[in-house]
This record gives C-alpha cells, sequence and structure tokens, in this order.
C-alpha cells in the first residue's frame, strides 16, 4: 500500500472509532429550549439593499433579474412602523432564482434587548408568491450558539413602484443551554 493511502486509511479508521472526539462539547449539557420571537423587516429599494451583479434575463413580474445578487442591511421592529422600536437588522445577501424566488444568506443580528450582540444565521429559499414561507436557521452566535430552527415569513405590504416591502417575521429557534 502506498504511504498516502496508509495514512488516508489510519486517519478514516481514526475518525470512525472516535465520533465523540469531533462531536461531543461538554459545555452543552444536550437540553434545548425554543425561542419564538416576532418582529418585521423592511425592504428599502436603494437604501438598505443594493443590486451588485445581474444578468439581462428578466424574471417576469419581478424588481430584479435572474441571477440577480441583492446585498442587504434591513432594518427589523417590534412593530410594522418602521419608526417603532429598533431590534435589529438582516445582513448579507440574496439571490433571485426564477419564479420570484429568492436564496437567503444572511444573518439577523439583534442590536437591542436580551439578544443584543447575538445573531442566526438564515440560509435557504424563499418563494416571495407564497402567503408564508419557511428559511432555514443554520447557526447562531452569542445567546444563540449552535442555533437551528426556522423562520416564517409573511409579506404585509409591496409598493410595487419603489420596490419597498414589509414582512412579518416569526422565529423558532432550538436553544442549548450551558451547563
Amino acid at each position: 500500500m502506498a504511504p498516502y493511502s496508509t495514512l488516508l486509511l489510519s486517519v478514516l479508521l481514526f475518525l470512525s472509532l472516535s465520533p465523540t472526539l469531533l462531536f461531543a462539547d461538554s459545555t452543552y449539557s444536550g437540553d434545548e429550549d425554543t425561542v419564538h420571537l416576532h418582529f418585521y423587516i423592511h425592504f428599502i429599494e436603494n437604501q438598505t439593499e443594493v443590486v451588485v451583479a445581474k444578468s439581462n434575463i428578466q424574471v417576469p413580474g419581478s424588481f430584479y433579474n435572474f441571477g440577480s445578487i441583492v446585498v442587504v442591511d434591513n432594518p427589523l421592529t417590534e412593530e410594522i412602523n418602521i419608526t417603532s422600536k429598533p431590534v435589529g437588522k438582516v445582513q448579507g445577501f440574496f439571490s433571485v432564482m426564477d419564479s420570484l424566488t429568492v436564496v437567503w444568506s444572511a444573518n439577523i443580528v439583534f442590536t437591542t434587548g436580551e439578544y443584543n450582540g447575538s445573531s442566526l444565521a438564515i440560509l435557504g429559499p424563499d418563494d416571495i408568491t407564497k402567503p408564508v414561507r419557511e428559511v432555514s436557521i443554520v447557526g447562531g452566535s452569542g445567546c444563540f450558539r449552535r442555533a437551528q430552527g426556522h423562520i416564517l415569513l409573511k409579506t404585509v405590504s409591496v409598493d410595487f413602484d419603489t420596490g419597498d416591502a414589509e414582512a412579518e417575521v416569526d422565529v423558532y429557534v432550538d436553544t442549548w443551554r450551558s451547563k
């Protein structure tokens, strides 16, 4: 057997016999709590979201072209009115697919309250033609370290002239308690 194959076989054998070395974390008890959060997100065209790349392929009924990449820094508030108490921001980007579906890769960053300084990482498709959409929570930081869960998005209003919109957001996140 070649030296490379022997090394690879040794590593694979070690990994198969030692899964707890890779996945065990003594600072967590394994108990999880589900947290429900509710707030609103505001999409403000050319202020809190900017197209940084696009193709020439128009998506019927969309503000964006297929393949557009839109960088966002959208405000989150407690109530539908943008002047209500801020909660945080959605920071990241989405890419535009066909049939008015966008794919999110972003963080919900909390800037006030109990979760100030914590964040949730979201990833996945959002078919904006549906009345309620679900996007995965794939991680987090601070109070939401090791988080998993989902968010539900409901469009509240859309201004078809400006592209501005508001959506209601319900977050269901499983968090892990420290020992």
